[in-house]
């Protein structure tokens, strides 16, 4: 072969091997949307265009202010791609949240701490996942913007971050026409959304509105706690608590109730007297009104969410008749510790012991021989509260009984709660004499150790 000939092959190699490369950089591109398609898109927008791919809504519209920007998207070495529509607003911000499909990668982050912001809305919640400040985007993610977002979810690959909303369309098999009216329907939905997602001028009122028209109780109730929480002397405030008292959620009247004070007792008491009332809402307001609900309240409100199984508000009433030191309340509480069994008899064993009174002894220790660990826990440490010297020796039997470090920690502190609380003693200098069963004496020696006078001697 000539020298010619060489040259003139080795030229055609190279230049077959530079058509390759175009051909293979040119695949690695992402193909563009027509821009056509994102002209047609725009311009039914009523946007201007700024750039070859930008485009601003103007003056005159509800969604001024916004930005538009266009870009080709693909991914998966061009398996998928689309057009990606990212819509920001230079004037006045889109909110500092962030907001993606909730995905397995999302699962991982909350089950790592990860603080997510739950709305009320369970369809939504199910949906995304948000974070960011939570006042903030309670008050921009209203009934609706949340209905929007939900709705866009099903059109678009939606997330914001960095105050960019961005939504890509998919292509798929759809002709490129039918790509043009993918974005024309999907871009005015992203300009809604941008347009709510914006820092409101009031977050005050947004707040007051959502706590008073959202069809969700939860969010209603989120909306009110930020509110009274964060605004506390915004004009918006007490207007919408003393409204969220008449709230058809029995949660909800709960807190606005708690927020007014003096001025919401009247409805805590109409919610913890109602049979109907929710149980977590019924023991909320219980709690709130200490002693503004009377014993005899207290008693009957107790009967009844035993007998209907309302275990928050038998808890709180419970809790509510301990801390009255009342005689009479001694005799049903003692009850409920009997018959019950669980976490009921546990705050019935707490609440003789806050009572203080005498006449708790007896049934707390009965409590002790009862096989529940939680129990027996409970009801040593009430008797350290109210146990005399007759409590002593069944405290250190079961001391020696059970081999639980929770037992018998709660025995021995129990033992020297009771010797600090009888005339003259000082913790831990207390003997048993074996002569008078039950008696209780003062140890001659400075150790500190409980032991019975008989042992002593031999």
């Amino acid at each position: 072969m000539s020298g010619a000939e060489l040259m003139a092959l080795a030229l055609g190699a190279s230049l077959v091997g530079m058509v390759g490369a175009v051909l293979w950089v040119a695949h690695r591109l992402p193909r563009s949307a027509p821009p056509d398609s994102w002209s047609m898109a725009a311009e039914a927008c009523h946007l201007s265009r700024m750039s070859g791919s930008i485009w601003m809504a103007g003056p005159n519209e509800l969604t001024r202010g916004l930005r538009v920007r266009f870009e080709t998207w693909s991914e998966r070495d061009d398996e998928r791609r689309g057009t990606r529509i990212v819509v920001d607003a230079p004037d006045r911000g889109i909110v500092s949240l962030s907001l993606s499909p909730e995905t397995r990668v999302t699962a991982w982050a909350k089950q790592r701490g990860a603080r997510e912001i739950e709305t009320g809305d369970d369809e939504f919640d199910d949906d995304f996942y948000v974070t960011g400040p939570s006042t903030i985007v309670r008050a921009v993610l209203s009934r609706d913007t949340r209905a929007l977002l939900c709705t866009l979810l099903v059109e678009v690959d939606l997330e914001i971050v960095g105050g960019e909303l961005r939504g890509v369309v998919i292509q798929g098999l759809n002709s490129p026409a039918r790509h043009g009216l993918l974005l024309s329907r999907t871009l005015p939905l992203l300009l809604d959304a941008a347009h709510r997602l914006r820092w409101p001028a009031d977050t005050a009122g947004q707040l007051a509105h959502n706590a008073t028209t959202d069809r969700e109780p939860r969010v209603r109730r989120e909306n009110l706690l930020a509110l009274v929480r964060e605004y506390p002397d915004a004009p918006a405030t007490r207007e919408t608590t003393r409204a969220a008292c008449g709230d058809p959620s029995d949660d909800v009247r709960t807190r606005a109730a708690i927020a007014l004070g003096d001025e919401g007792r009247s409805t805590l008491l109409e919610v913890a007297r109602r049979e109907d009332a929710d149980d977590v809402a019924a023991g909320r307001a219980i709690a709130a009104l200490d002693d503004h609900l009377t014993i005899e309240d207290a008693k009957e409100i107790l009967g009844r969410a035993l007998r209907s199984r309302r275990t928050e508000t038998a808890h709180e009433c419970l809790a509510s008749l301990g801390r009255r030191a009342d005689a009479t309340a001694v005799p049903v509480i003692a009850k409920v510790l009997a018959i019950e069994n669980g976490e009921l008899a546990v705050t019935a064993a707490r609440a003789l012991g806050e009572t203080g009174l005498p006449g708790a002894e007896a049934p707390l220790l009965a409590a002790l021989e009862r096989d529940t660990l939680a129990l027996r826990v409970a009801a040593a440490g009430a008797l350290g509260r109210v146990g005399s010297a007759a409590a002593v020796l069944p405290l250190k039997e079961i001391e020696t009984q059970y081999r639980d470090d929770a037992t018998r920690r709660a025995a021995r502190q129990a033992v020297a709660a009771i010797q600090s609380r009888l005339p003259g003693a000082s913790p831990g200098q207390l003997s048993l004499a074996s002569a008078d069963a039950g008696a209780l004496s003062l140890a001659e020696d400075e150790t500190g150790r409980l032991s019975l006078d008989g042992d002593r001697k031999r």
